[in-house]
């Protein structure tokens, strides 16, 4: 499985998240006709490699977009996203590094955007 596969599994998986936003949780797009509240998350990877080239580690940086109808309700989401975080196998190192606020006038939606640390 890969990083954004286990990840998606893990936000699924976790209660909390999913009596708010059921399995509305992507990876780097949601379907036009979903509705909010939502997850939408991003992946970047750095990969440590040996002298070999042999995988060492893979070290990913995940964005985390928790959307909703009000900020409340995006605070919410993002509180049950770092819930989820907590539940993670110990070898994922699973840690959130930020935490920040946005709005988007055309859909009138607000969000709270995490920054997500996740090794493999």
């Amino acid at each position: 499985m890969s990083i954004e596969s286990d990840f998606r599994a893990l936000l699924v998986g976790h209660s909390p998240l999913a009596a708010l936003v059921g399995t509305r949780v992507a990876l780097n797009v949601v379907p036009e006709e979903s509705v909010p509240p939502l997850v939408v998350f991003a992946a970047t990877h750095d990969r440590v490699l040996g002298l070999d080239n042999t995988l060492h580690s893979d070290q990913c940086a995940i964005e985390v977009q928790c959307w909703g109808d009000t900020a409340t309700t995006a605070d919410a989401v993002a509180d049950a996203v770092i819930g989820a975080l907590a539940t993670a196998p110990a070898d994922a190192g699973a840690v959130c590094l930020g935490r920040s606020t946005t709005f988007d006038p055309d859909l009138g939606l607000d969000a709270v955007v995490l920054t997500v640390e996740w090794w493999a």
